[in-house]
Formats: structure tokens, C-alpha cells, sequence
């Protein structure tokens, strides 16, 4: 390139060398910005700028976390249940992939189940020692316990240190926690409500505000398996008998409905699904109440036939008979009415009871909960 080519120099700052002990500055790099730049430096690309991982990876929003709920509601002295096997994608950016995660997860249920599975089998203090994993070794010092602890107190210690571990090795250097919590603190944090008391229907109802999760896991495999060795005489019974006792009693419940409908000829979707005996009752009172609306309306058309060409003494015969029929079926009918409203605000009451038991049995329920610190 030509002298002419280029415009007065721009000095960079000086920089400062040392040379046998001695301090100088010397300038011998000069830039100089090129008057007329050739074409060719307009067709060349710009390289692409460098990748930064902390802007292009996908991260959990603080408003919108991870959460995994216990796969039924507990009763107050059961242990317990386990919590739900899932994986949310979104972790495979922060390098905890699907065994990982599930290895966290079985080590959790595990140290869930009552102490006495664990007695039984002797596997109180090995847990998940034996997985070759460097999560799962370090989930497995989160389950030893002294022996004799109360069930209560065993389960918590041994589902606290499990956690203090996995935040502590896992989770925190990665800008996570890892919490269990009750529903009214979930509620409370997403700033809304569920209202069906199945813990996955709950799920599917908090979708809009928690991350996604992926239901398509492996199942525990032979090493972690030792969760099902565990409890397959305490949860998983309770829960087979809980879930099969709530079977019969749909069905039970499905059968009363269709009956009802064949007996008062209705279709089976106008009867309430919580179908009992107070339903049935309110049901009985409308049909008489039917029979007692269509007894007013067949007395009006017999009364208006006999009043065709009669005499006016006749006209007063028959229409003094008429309101003397009119009258006892419209007694009957208030006394029905009545006690239909009286039916009604029982079944009523008996529904406010049990949204509020619902309230109080929904509040048992616990899930995981993964977030931003």
C-alpha cells in the first residue's frame, strides 16, 4: 500500500519497558486509519462473535420453577408418599442429566420410607452407597441415622442431611436449591391456586407457571431399585389399597348415577357426580313435585272442557270444584317446595365441609421444588 494511501498516524499509549534496570518508553507500533479501504474489506464476512454460555443456554426463570409433587396426599401418620419420577429438560443445560436427577429423586423417596423398611432389610445406613454414581455416593450420606430414632425425626434428619448434600455438592454451584414444601407454601410463592385434589391434575393445573417436565424415564434400575425392595410393604401397599378402595367406590358411585337417571328419566349427566342419599332425596322431592305441576296443569284442562256450552250455575260448580282441587295439590306442592329447600341447603352444608376438609387434606401435600438462588 502507498504512502498517499494513508491518513496522519494515531499514537497508541505509550507503553513502558524495562531493560537492564532501566525504565523507557518506546512507541513502535503505530495505527493507521486507511483513507480509500480497497472493496475486497466490504465482501469479507465479519467473523461471528464469541459464544458467551451464560447468554445462549436456557436457564430456569425465577418465576417459573421446577416442582415435582408427592405422588398421593398422605395421611397425617403415614410416612410419607413418594414423590413423582420425572425429569425436567430444562436441567440438561446446567449438566445434571436424566439418571442424575432420578438418582437424586430415588435417594429422596428412600429416605422417605419408614424406619422400620429400613430395619427390616437391614439397608439402614447403606441407602445408595453401593450406586456407582459420585451424585448417588453422596446422596447415600444423607440416609445414615442413628438407630432408634422416632420415625418422624429418622425420616427428616435422613431427607435433610440428603438435601443439604445434593444443594451443597450439586445444586448451589450451579445457582439452584432444592426444597420440599408444603402446597400452601407453593401456592403461596407461584401466586396462585389448584383445585383438584389429584396431586398430577394439580400438576397439569400449575402448568403455565412451573418448567416442563419429561415423564418419559427409565424406571429405577437394579441398583436403585432397592426403593421398591423398601417399600413395597408399606407405601406401595397403602397406596395399592388406597387406590383400589378409590376404584370401588367410583364404580359404586357410577352405578347409583345410572340408576338414577334410568329411574327418573333423566339423562345421567344432569346428575350430580357426588350422587348420595341426600342427592337421591332432593331427586325423589323434584319428581313428586313433577307429578304435582302436571296433576295442576290436567285439572285446568278438564275444568276449561267441562265449562264448554254450560249453564252459568254450572260454570260455578265447576270452577268452585276447581279451586278446591287446585288448593290441595298447590298445599302439597308448597310443602314439597319446602323441604326441597331445606334438602338443598344440607347438601349445600355438607359441600362447604367438605371443601373444607379438602382444603385441610390438600394442604398435607408435598412437592419438590427447584429455583434460583
Amino acid at each position: 500500500m502507498y504512502p498517499y494511501q494513508f491518513g496522519p498516524p494515531q499514537e497508541l499509549p505509550a507503553e513502558t519497558n524495562y531493560h537492564n534496570g532501566l525504565a523507557q518508553q518506546d512507541n513502535p507500533y503505530m495505527y493507521q486509519q486507511p483513507i480509500n479501504p480497497p472493496l475486497a474489506a466490504f465482501s469479507q464476512p465479519l467473523p461471528p462473535p464469541p459464544l458467551d454460555p451464560t447468554t445462549t443456554r436456557a436457564t430456569i426463570s425465577p418465576s417459573c420453577p421446577i416442582l415435582l409433587p408427592s405422588t398421593s396426599i398422605g395421611a397425617t401418620l403415614e410416612a410419607t408418599p413418594p414423590f413423582t419420577r420425572a425429569y425436567p429438560p430444562i436441567l440438561g443445560s446446567y449438566n445434571i442429566d436424566a439418571a442424575a436427577f432420578l438418582t437424586i429423586i430415588d435417594g429422596l423417596n428412600i429416605a422417605l420410607v419408614e424406619p422400620a423398611a429400613f430395619k427390616t432389610l437391614e439397608v439402614a445406613g447403606e441407602g445408595l452407597g453401593f450406586i456407582p454414581n459420585e451424585i448417588a455416593q453422596g446422596a447415600a450420606l444423607g440416609l445414615e441415622v442413628a438407630a432408634g430414632t422416632g420415625a418422624a425425626a429418622c425420616a427428616y434428619i435422613r431427607t435433610k442431611r440428603l438435601l443439604d448434600r445434593v444443594n451443597h455438592e450439586i445444586f448451589a454451584p450451579k445457582g439452584l436449591k432444592m426444597e420440599i414444601l408444603k402446597d400452601e407454601e407453593i401456592m403461596k410463592r407461584l401466586g396462585t391456586t389448584a383445585k383438584s385434589l389429584d396431586p398430577q391434575i394439580r400438576l397439569q393445573e400449575l402448568g403455565p407457571h412451573i418448567e416442563v417436565l419429561s415423564f418419559d424415564v427409565a424406571p429405577p434400575n437394579k441398583q436403585t431399585n432397592v426403593l421398591d425392595r423398601i417399600s413395597a410393604k408399606q407405601t406401595a401397599y397403602k397406596q395399592a389399597e388406597k387406590d383400589k378402595e378409590k376404584r370401588k367406590k367410583m364404580d359404586r358411585r357410577v352405578q347409583k348415577r345410572e340408576k338414577a337417571a334410568e329411574k327418573y328419566n333423566r339423562p345421567i349427566e344432569s346428575i350430580d357426580k357426588h350422587y348420595n342419599s341426600d342427592v337421591e332425596s332432593r331427586m325423589e322431592i323434584e319428581a313428586k313435585i313433577a307429578k304435582l305441576e302436571t296433576k295442576i296443569m290436567d285439572i285446568n284442562t278438564k275444568s276449561n272442557t267441562k265449562l264448554e256450552g254450560v249453564s252459568n250455575k254450572k260454570v260455578e260448580e265447576i270452577e268452585k270444584r276447581r279451586t278446591k282441587d287446585l288448593g290441595e295439590v298447590e298445599k302439597e306442592r308448597l310443602r314439597l317446595l319446602e323441604k326441597h329447600d331445606k334438602a338443598t341447603a344440607k347438601i349445600q352444608k355438607k359441600a362447604e365441609k367438605k371443601e373444607e376438609e379438602d382444603k385441610k387434606k390438600v394442604a398435607k401435600l408435598e412437592w419438590i421444588m427447584i429455583h434460583t438462588i
